[in-house]
């Protein structure tokens, strides 16, 4: 903006020389025939001074020519015009440069969406994304605050969950498993699905880098009545075929007449579900009943229940 003002003052300015140049031609004339009333440096005189000063001093007037008189005249009103055309130029550009700067500083800035990471909520995972526990979602965001919405896909199968509205300065959202469970296909023990999360803003699309969701385990132990319990692996309520792994079940019981004490269930498990006989001359106290997985799974993608007690 300074630029063009100088630009356009500096154009004027040389327009405006041959004003000058009429002024110093008069000066010159006048210094010849009627040196004694002219002031000192009369070569610094402007037209309006110098039109001023002839038309004062009758003397001076009759030694200037109508026409010479005439140009002055010209040469007055067009640094006039000049002046109104510089001043209004200038103003016209001050104000469109503040009117630019409030356009700017004021226009909203678009939500912008960084860093997103995806974790476990259940601590067990050590943040490693598991499918049996609710999903973490964080990100960071700049620009002004907005709803925006989030989903899952599962690359895979390129399908999304139903997305959710948030606020971007909230920063995380969290996903329970029954809402994105659908959208993932594999589902074998110790497989995982390739899954990213999906940010939809007011102006643009953001997407997370792929990350695995790994498809977690339930190793469970049921009550079956009171002569039985079954400890069994399980992917989506189905058992685990072929699959081996260590489990106890541990609960305190007593027998007639004697003090509790811890008994234990389980141990190695073979073919995905093994079922263990309950003592009748028992009495078990299932308020204090423990399901713990031994391997050889890592214990980040297991978790244990109970269920029937």
């Amino acid at each position: 903006m300074l630029g063009l003002t100088g630009f356009v003052v500096y154009y004027f300015l040389l327009r405006n020389r041959s004003g000058n140049q009429i002024t110093l031609d008069i000066v010159g004339k006048l210094r010849q025939v009627a040196p004694e009333r002219m002031p000192a440096q009369p070569e610094k005189l402007d037209p309006n001074t110098l039109a001023k000063l002839i038309e004062s001093d009758t003397t001076l007037r009759s030694k200037v020519s109508e026409q010479d008189f005439q140009l002055l005249r010209d040469a007055l009103r067009q640094q006039f015009i000049t002046s109104v055309v510089v001043y209004g130029l200038c103003g016209v550009i001050f104000l469109a440069g503040i009117g630019l700067y409030v356009y700017v500083s004021t226009r909203p800035t678009p939500v912008s969406i960084s860093s997103i990471s995806a974790e476990s909520t259940d601590p067990t995972a050590e943040g490693l994304p598991v499918d049996l526990d609710g999903l973490r979602v964080r990100w960071s965001a700049s620009g002004d605050p907005e709803d925006i919405a989030v989903s899952l896909e599962a690359m895979d199968s390129q399908r999304r969950t139903s997305p959710k509205t948030v606020r971007s300065t909230e920063a995380q959202i969290v996903f329970a498993p029954e809402e994105y469970r659908t959208i993932l296909v594999n589902r074998e023990h110790d497989g995982q699905n390739r899954v990213r999360a999906v940010f939809q803003t007011g102006k643009s699309l953001y997407v997370s880098p792929q990350f695995a969701m790994r498809v977690g385990t339930t190793i469970m132990a049921v009550h079956i009545g009171p002569t039985r319990i079954k400890i069994i692996g399980v992917i989506d309520n189905t058992a685990i075929q072929n699959y081996d792994f260590e489990a106890k079940l541990i609960v305190w019981a007593a027998a007639a007449r004697q003090q509790p004490a811890p008994v234990t269930y389980g141990g190695a498990i073979k073919n995905g579900h093994n079922d263990f006989p309950l003592a009748p001359t028992l009495r078990y106290d299932w308020s204090t009943v423990k399901l713990v997985f031994l391997g050889p799974d890592d214990r980040r993608v297991v978790r244990t229940q109970l269920l029937g007690f």
